[in-house]
């Protein structure tokens, strides 16, 4: 395939296939971006539904206290009516209070101090307990959950007054797990956290973060942080702030901790859900996405494997065409042997590239008396012996071998390494007596003869042009002896070398027959 052809084909090539590419590199990172934007979104809507649920969370205990504190007061309301608020009649308030609502406890608390519960039961104090402590003595309605005998309470205070008098507190105490039972939650795992920062419950799945009992300071200080600090985790804690925090525990557990506070209480709910949770809610949400991203992927790949499969036909045929009017190019029309020129062109190549230190011979045939031969049997018969010298010489000598016509009447047979002088001889013995056989004509018999010079490379010449001078003197040398014969450069002498110098006869490089 000549420079042009290939530089065409290779423009062509270049015009369809950089936008392809680039087309497809395209879609390709298009799609990775939208995925990775639509599992961003995903993200953001599942961390957003756990944030979500530790607000519910919270606003039901806040719904509950102030439900709680609305009943409180009018329970305190109607004990304030009463002369003695430790008399029959406000215990048993309290105990339908208590077996209405399923308290842990109920009390009425002086302001000396005193109290009775909903049993009828006096105490000089009920709990010494700072927490406890910490909604007795106010005139304000408060709430606490607080831990009380080793379990999470909700106690709930409503002051016994009128504007002109104090006279005690009414306690509610709620079972804060009972609480949460009666919740409808999705939470993964959510915890109750104290004031003081004590864990008092946790519902759901096992976090792997935290446990009943547990100091959340003492957990965070523990924890790696992906933004931020466990300082600044536990201050936004203190301060009832709501937030959400990536964190790992370097034991092969990352989350998301989501921490809301409960209104007016001073205690948090906060909600984890694990890395492989969130995760999974991406996948379960990106389910069409991912698909549809397959469906795509694969009908890009569907696309490219056809422009693949039309491209490599493409060129097998434009490799195949090329051939083909390459092989028109270098054959001889009439004897379908290499021309001149490609016969010239495949021997220099040979001798500049992998046959340069080997031993090969040159032999340059003429037919003898190829004009008379044209003269009295005509040009058509001569254009049968030289068709039909072409395809016997073809099949008689091995496919590497380098067989052209580079005249009218003249060929080159260029044999490739030959070994030694005794495989030199006998390929020149073949090459002679190639004739003694050779018949042409179907009617007419004709035996046309040849002479033939040979030269051996690389001790009669060096290149495509010292060889051939050489193999030309030999045929000189042959004509000179009669003919019909192979003559070595070797045999030739000096006065046959410049006879032949003189000679000097042309060489036509057409493909007719005609000198």
């Amino acid at each position: 395939m000549g420079k042009t052809e290939k530089n065409k084909s290779n423009s062509i090539t270049t015009q369809w296939a950089i936008p392809t590419i680039i087309l497809m590199v395209f879609l390709v990172f298009t799609l990775i971006g939208y995925n990775k934007t639509m599992q961003d979104n995903s993200k953001a809507k599942a961390l957003d539904r756990v944030s979500r649920q530790a607000v519910s969370i919270a606003g039901y205990y806040k719904g509950l206290f102030e439900g709680s504190v609305n009943g409180a007061d009018a329970v305190a309301d109607y004990l304030m009516k009463e002369d003695d608020i430790f008399g029959e009649k406000a215990v048993e308030l309290i105990k339908q209070v208590d077996n209405h609502m399923g308290l842990v406890d109920a009390y009425i608390v002086k302001n000396n101090g005193n109290a009775i519960d909903s049993y009828g039961n006096t105490y000089v104090t009920i709990d010494t307990s700072d927490d406890f402590k910490s909604l007795l003595g106010t005139k304000d309605n408060s709430v606490a959950i607080v831990d009380s005998k080793n379990r999470p309470v909700l106690m709930v205070s409503a002051p016994i007054r009128t504007e002109d008098e104090w006279r005690g507190n009414l306690i509610l105490v709620y079972k804060a797990d009972k609480i949460a039972k009666q919740m409808d939650s999705t939470a993964y795992s959510y915890a109750l956290v104290y004031q003081n920062g004590i864990i008092g419950e946790v519902y759901g799945a096992e976090s792997g973060i935290y446990q009943v009992g547990d100091n959340l300071g003492d957990i965070v200080d523990n924890l790696t942080f992906d933004d931020g600090s466990s300082a600044v985790f536990m201050q936004s804690i203190e301060s009832g702030r709501a937030g959400t925090v990536h964190v790992d525990n370097n034991k092969g557990v990352s989350c998301y901790i989501c921490h809301q506070p409960i209104a007016t209480t001073g205690a948090s709910i906060i909600v984890s859900v694990r890395d492989n949770q969130i995760n999974r809610s991406i996948q379960e949400e990106n389910k069409d996405t991912r698909s549809m991203i397959m469906k795509v992927l694969i009908s890009i790949g569907i696309f490219v494997a056809l422009i693949i499969i039309i491209y490599i036909i493409n060129r097998v045929n434009f490799t195949k065409e090329s051939m083909e009017l390459q092989n028109k190019a270098e054959t001889d029309l009439l004897t379908e042997l290499l021309n001149k020129i490609s016969t010239e062109n495949k021997i220099k190549d040979y001798l500049e590239g992998e046959g340069k230190d080997k031993t090969c011979m040159m032999c340059v045939l003429d037919i003898d008396n190829f004009k008379k031969i044209n003269d009295t049997m005509g040009h058509a018969f001569g254009d049968e012996v030289l068709a039909t010298l072409g395809k016997r010489i073809r099949t008689e000598f091995r496919v590497t071998d380098i067989i052209g016509r580079t005249g009218g009447d003249e060929f080159i047979i260029f044999l490739k390494d030959l070994k030694d002088d005794s495989i030199i001889e006998r390929e020149a013995g073949r090459v002679a007596g190639f004739f003694k056989d050779f018949t042409v004509g179907t009617y007419t018999k004709y035996s046309p003869t040849a002479s033939i010079g040979a030269a051996i490379y690389p001790r009669d010449g060096v290149d495509y042009e010292s060889m051939y001078k050489a193999a030309d003197t030999a045929l000189y040398k042959a004509k000179k002896r009669g003919k019909n014969q192979l003559a070595f450069f070797s045999e030739a002498t000096e006065e046959d070398k410049i006879e032949a110098e003189k000679a000097g006869k042309p060489k036509p490089i057409d493909s007719d027959n005609r000198e």
